[in-house]
Formats: structure tokens, sequence, C-alpha cells
């Protein structure tokens, strides 16, 4: 079977990956770009591939055509918004996802999102670099109210690793995990109320249509002056623009922002102290990476082997 790897980079943190692939004897083909493929590069490149192991490019109509064996696709990572399930059941398509793989890894991220906020830290490494020696007053993170949208895989574990800072959680969900919300002390709340009251808000949800400028300046505007915003869930959630208002006029302190709707991102967030931004790095540890590599070539392992899949997706659930 013919794989094209369209994810970048492959195999890096561990050779492990690439020597599943050979063993299982599959004939591979890697990304020639050596960064993230565009939809039209992809469509170029997948050709007579039979599996693609994808990343976070959005795979479109075109992709399909120019592929007419492909029968398979291994997403590394969690988010699916790339990939139109309609046109998947039109060709033929199976999906599988690696799900938890990157769970931890972003949850930390948050963590150290919203300390760094908090306390300002790369705010003043930065003012010292300049030859300004200030002391900023931050705020403790210990006991404060955390607001949780999306209490899935990575809200859990926030939820678990936030839980030793005596916080009170938040949490607004569709489908609130009900057992879970009860063991932990989980105040489930509607969207309003979540963002009212809390201190810290973290987004952790899918991009679907329904979730799409599910913050813009309406919801920034029930948030305290003090609270802290974190985005590491996908672009195009939070409103950057609105974002960006309200960091620069007071409404909100600060944001921590590791998603884009357009990447790289070069735009006006870039201009703000109180803003912290990252490059869609939360699941970039060589653990978490590792993992979700050797997972999505698992997926296709039993794929050939006609053995049911761990983490098939029929739609973007």
């Amino acid at each position: 079977m013919k794989v094209f790897i369209s994810t970048h980079p492959f195999s890096s943190t561990s050779p492990e990956p690439m020597r599943l692939l050979r063993y299982n004897e599959f004939e591979v083909r890697l990304n020639p770009f050596e960064h993230k493929i565009t939809t039209e590069g992809l469509a170029q490149e997948l050709k007579d591939a039979d599996i693609l192991i994808a990343g976070t490019e959005k795979i479109t109509e075109q992709v399909f055509l120019n592929a007419p064996k492909l029968k398979m696709i291994s997403r590394v990572g969690i988010g699916l918004d790339g990939i139109d399930f309609d046109l998947c059941k039109k060709y033929g398509v199976r999906v599988a996802y690696t799900p938890d793989a990157p769970t931890m890894a972003v949850a930390e991220l948050c963590v150290g999102m919203i300390l760094d906020l908090s306390r300002q830290i790369t705010h003043t490494d930065r003012n010292i670099r300049k030859g300004i020696w200030k002391r900023h007053m931050g705020t403790l993170l210990y006991g404060k109210t955390v607001g949780i949208f999306g209490m899935g895989r990575i809200g859990k574990s926030l939820v678990h690793l936030l839980a030793p800072f005596n916080v009170k959680f938040m949490v607004h969900d569709i489908d609130p995990d009900i057992a879970f919300s009860r063991l932990h002390r989980v105040e489930l709340a509607t969207k309003v109320d979540v963002l009212k009251y809390s201190d810290i808000v973290s987004v952790n949800l899918p991009l679907k249509e329904e979730t799409y400028d599910y913050i813009t300046a309406r919801e920034l505007d029930l948030m305290q002056k003090h609270a802290i915003l974190i985005n590491s869930a996908r672009g195009g959630i939070v409103n950057e623009d609105d974002l960006y208002e309200a960091l620069r006029s007071g409404v909100i302190a600060g944001a921590g922002v590791d998603v884009f709707e357009v990447e790289p991102y070069n735009g006006v967030l870039c201009e703000l102290d109180n803003c912290l931004l990252t490059c869609h790095m939360g699941a970039s540890t060589v653990d978490s990476r590792t993992d979700m590599e050797v997972q999505a070539v698992e997926e296709i392992i039993r794929f050939k082997q006609k053995r049911p899949l761990k983490n098939e997706v029929f739609e973007n659930a």
C-alpha cells in the first residue's frame, strides 16, 4: 500500500513511526515542502496514494478528485475541522485520528499560559531584556474561579491539573459528563455565567459551524476586567479582532492564544504586551508527537490487516 505523509515534520522525535511503516511494508512518500502543506499542494502530491497520514491541512473535493485510490485518512492529532465527512462518505474514505496522545500536552500548555499571564512572566522577561527593571503585581491562581468551555478530554485534564490550586470550576458543555462533574465538584453553568463569574476562561471546544465566533465582543464584554482568556482549541472560535479591541481597551486583562484563523499568524495581537502568543504548539512535546505519529501508523496497519480501527470517526464530533 502507498502512503503519503502530509504532516511535517514526521518521525523527527522518534524513529519508531518510520520503523513501523517499513516493517509493515508500506511504500512511503513524505511531504516534499518541509512545511505545512497547502490544500493545493496536497491535491498535487497525493496522486496514487492509498492512505494519507494527515496534519491540519484542509482536505477539499479537489484533493479527493486527484486521489482516486485514496481509501483512508489517518489524522495525526485531534482536530477534525479540516476534514469534510460528507466528502469522505461520497468517495468511500475512512477516517481515524489520535485523540488521546495530545491531550495532556495541550492541557499543560493551558496551565503554563495561565501562570505566565497571572504573574506576567513573559512581559517581565521582555522588559529586563530592554533594560527595564519593574516588578509587576500579578495575581494568584490559587483559589480563583476557572471557567472551561468544553469538558472533553482536554477540559477534563485541565480540571485534574488545576485541582491542586484549590480553584473553583465552572464548565459549560452541551453534553456534560455528569458523573465526572459530581466527582470533581465541577459546577455546570450557562455560557453567560461562565463568562461573568470566572477569573480565567479556557476555550477547549472543537471548531464547528456552531462554535465559529463563539467568543466575540459580546462575550468579552461579559467578562471581568481582571479576567484572562485562553484559546488552545482552534482559530476562528475566538474572534481575533474583537479580542484585540478588548485587550487594548482593558475590557479584559490578558489572553493566551495558541491557535489562529490564519496560520502562520502576523496580526494585530502581536502589538499587545498583555497577549501571550504561541504557534499552534499545544501538542508539541516530544512525548505527545511521538505517540500521535505511532498511533496514526498503528491505525493504518489495522486498516491494511482488515482489523477494526481503534479511533475511527464518522462525523466531525
